[in-house]
């Protein structure tokens, strides 16, 4: 299977909680699908259909910490005329300090899955639009490889520092339950779609079933189910434990969460 994988690397970014607005601006621990759609586009320079793309990556930082900084926040003006400027006041707007965490040396292993734009894609990256950020604006960062490889089958593996779907809450107790935006509507941002994850931020091996024992159970391992199949590596990555690191997919389409714990996709 052949994929686009992009070693990206910032001084700093962060990925604020859409609600959070004054006094405390916390960071998720990895950056929101939405923000990885973001990325793809500003290095391609337009919208990207979003049925076209599935995405993976691996994501470490060496520390988060919190800064004070400054912010404006702008209402309507009082439309008189202000003397000191000699201007009519048409918007008004307020130096409000907030609390916001910053998560230091970031470093992104980006996996982009695209069978009809594959190499248009890699292209892109290869010569981005737009400077390339990670989160906000000021959060610059670099490509440090863009490369097109193959992935391997592979029997089992592990997984680290990513992103999982949310029917791995039942199958392990490693990771944080989170909701994070899936993909905002760039026609209209305030049409947002939701879904919930788990932040893995230890390693999690799956194991096949041969070398899945009860009595060798622990935290950290679990045993492939059929959904879980093909199980892509990366055959690049550290070997651990003789396992190679799994390449799990994403996409940005819809998805309906219904009884059971089933997830059925929307491609609508």
């Amino acid at each position: 299977m052949k994929v686009i994988k992009i070693v990206l690397e910032a001084l700093t970014c962060s990925f604020r909680y859409p609600h959070f607005h004054v006094g405390n601006q916390p960071t998720y621990r990895m950056p929101p699908p939405a923000t990885i759609y973001g990325h793809i586009c500003g290095a391609c320079g337009r919208w990207i259909d979003k049925s076209q793309i599935s995405f993976s990556y691996n994501f470490y930082f060496s520390d988060i910490g919190r800064d004070y900084e400054h912010i404006y926040q702008f209402s309507p003006g009082s439309g008189k005329l202000l003397k000191k400027w000699g201007n009519i006041e048409n918007i008004h707007g307020n130096l409000v300090p907030v609390w916001r965490d910053f998560i230091f040396s970031p470093k992104l292993d980006l996996y982009i899955s695209s069978p009809d734009k594959l190499f248009e894609l890699y292209e892109c990256f290869r010569s981005p639009e737009y400077p390339v950020i990670l989160g906000r604006s000021q959060d610059l960062a670099s490509y440090r490889k863009v490369e097109v490889i193959e992935l391997e089958i592979a029997n089992s593996g592990y997984l680290e520092n990513t992103l999982l779907p949310w029917n791995f809450r039942l199958r392990t107790k490693l990771g944080n339950s989170v909701i994070m935006p899936k993909f905002i509507d760039p026609y209209n941002r305030n049409d947002v779609v939701w879904a919930p994850y788990i932040l893995l931020q230890n390693r999690l091996f799956l194991l096949a079933e041969k070398e899945y024992s009860l009595e060798e159970q622990t935290v950290n391992k679990i045993k492939i189910e059929e959904r879980d199949l093909p199980l892509w590596v990366d055959p690049d990555t550290p070997e651990i434990g003789g396992k190679k690191r799994i390449v799990l997919w994403h996409t940005f389409l819809e998805e309906i969460y219904e009884s059971g714990n089933q997830i059925r996709e929307n491609t609508g």
